[in-house]
């Protein structure tokens, strides 16, 4: 019984873990696009100063790269554990 509900369950499990590195992967895309399309072009008319810059940018990639980071650390451990069940 245990090997027949490990059988289903790797697969589950490494489905889990692609759809955390999506997640991740669309994120960063995402970012990279509100950066370009939006972020960018903003800062043409108002011409703000590079604090501003900066503290801008900061705010658009840290949640950005936290969002990505932890999908990448959950993406390893789910991974981890589908295949220490082997």
């Amino acid at each position: 019984m245990r090997a027949i509900l490990t059988i289903l369950g790797i697969p589950i499990t490494l489905g889990a873990a692609a759809g955390f590195l999506v997640v991740g992967v669309l994120t960063l895309f995402g970012g990279v696009r509100a950066t370009q399309d939006q972020v960018v072009p903003g800062f043409r008319p108002d011409q703000p100063g590079p604090l501003e810059r900066v503290l801008t940018l900061l705010g658009v990639w840290g949640p950005i790269l936290l969002i990505a980071a932890l999908c990448l650390l959950g993406a390893i451990r789910i991974f981890s554990v589908a295949f220490g069940a082997l």
